[in-house]
């Protein structure tokens, strides 16, 4: 189940931090597909986003990667197909089975339906609630020996 690759902390309050990006986690089935290695993958997940996750009392932090569906972008473009999806990066061997896309789809629709559960009762006991969507940034996509790329290109 997806909620067990996730840490939903309801600390009472309205001020919640999300770490959407912080999981390098991926299930055995689909890393047995991809071609685009550990590294590459870690320069564009958002590591260590969890810990600052703790500026709030409530906090969801994610363990899964964002090569396996990223939950921050809507469902028809949250598990990357294309190397267009992904930054120009080549992520699959072949093309993913339906069967892999659908379990990932429903980690991600249990994901959400679960987040908003949580927003729902903050939202019930305090009338209203702040996210604190946390992100990192990564300025040297062509590795950590290149030059920084151009922040108008680089929006993501």
């Amino acid at each position: 189940m997806y909620l067990q690759r996730c840490d939903v902390v309801d600390g009472l309050s309205p001020l919640i931090a999300v770490a959407l990006h912080h999981g390098h986690d991926v299930r055995p089935e689909v890393l047995d597909l991809m071609m685009i290695g550990e590294t590459d993958r870690l320069r564009e997940e958002d590591p260590y986003t969890g810990e600052l996750t703790s500026v709030a009392a409530s906090r969801v932090i994610n363990y899964v990667s964002r090569f396996e569906v990223d939950l921050n972008r809507p469902p028809s473009r949250a598990v990357y197909r294309r190397p267009e999806d992904a930054w120009g990066l080549e992520i699959w061997n072949s093309p993913l089975p339906a069967s892999v896309v659908r379990r990932s789809m429903d980690q991600y629709r249990q994901f959400y339906n679960h987040a908003a559960r949580l927003l729902s009762g903050i939202e019930a006991r305090f009338g209203r609630f702040v996210v604190f969507d946390i992100h990192s940034y990564n300025c040297r996509r062509s590795g950590p020996g290149a030059l920084p790329d151009d922040p108008m290109l680089n929006p993501d």
